[in-house]
């Protein structure tokens, strides 16, 4: 019986169709905002798949941030002559009232019971945002969120691959063993491989031809990789979805026995 590992090559050599384009333009959303990285304090450079779902990431969890921060911004101008008189938990919970809106339409998750807007900082600094923003426009916490470290691997070290499965990125989790999470992006149609413990993407592959023409479903992905580990099984189901035409099924069925 050939080994899975060898059915993703066999799978890989048979996906015809060009997925540069569509790589492409995913990387060109992320490139575009090369600056609002380097703004942030990130260094910006972007060589394969594994880093663009991990700078998507972080794009997601700068836009909240700016978006929280400007949303205070604008509660200091616009209440200015009114909250002078407030004591600071008094303009706390009105600044709480007006972003609890604002959230709503925020990308979120959640670590052991604390929302967490920007994945690349911990979990206290996350809390201050939401519930005591006006503590972080002191001079010391200020400095302290300027100086944490930036790179794209802080979100997994902080909360491992739950990031993943957020809405922070545009994977889907479909499965898990022991060893690895498995993610499906509907954009390149492809499932890729994550170490548990490393974080790391440890491989890829397309679960379509270049015959293939329409829409997966996320739940028929989830059903297949039931038989990931039984290569005959699964390459059935596939070529059963019509994701293998039966050109490309025969001929990988050959290479199995």
């Amino acid at each position: 019986m050939k080994k899975a590992s060898l059915i993703i090559e066999d799978i890989k050599n048979n996906q015809l169709n060009s997925t540069f384009e569509t790589i492409y333009v995913d990387t060109n959303l992320i490139e575009g905002q090369k600056d609002t990285f380097l703004e942030d304090g990130f260094a910006f450079k972007m060589t394969n798949e594994e880093e663009m779902f991990k700078y998507e990431v972080i794009l997601n969890g700068i836009y909240n941030k700016t978006k929280i921060e400007g949303e205070y911004k604008k509660f200091v101008y616009e209440t200015q002559d009114a909250i002078q008189y407030l004591n600071y938990e008094e303009k706390q919970k009105m600044f709480n009232s007006i972003i609890s809106e604002t959230l709503k339409n925020l990308k979120l998750m959640k670590a052991d019971q604390q929302i967490i807007l920007i994945p690349y900082l911990e979990p206290f600094i996350n809390e201050r945002y939401l519930n005591n923003y006006m503590l972080l426009t002191l001079k010391q916490h200020q400095l302290y969120v300027k100086n944490y470290q930036r790179n794209i691997e802080i979100p997994y070290q902080l909360y491992g691959l739950k990031v993943l499965r957020s809405a922070f990125s545009s994977l889907k989790g479909i499965a898990e063993d022991e060893n690895y999470e498995y993610y499906y992006y509907d954009g390149l149609k492809k499932i890729y491989i994550f170490d548990k413990k490393e974080y790391g993407l440890v491989d890829s592959f397309p679960i379509v031809d270049k015959y293939f023409q329409g829409n997966t479903s996320l739940d028929d992905i989830r059903e297949v990789m039931t038989y990931y580990k039984q290569p005959q099984q699964f390459i059935n189901q596939l070529h059963e979805l019509n994701y293998l035409s039966d050109k490309v099924h025969k001929k990988i069925m050959k290479k199995l026995k």
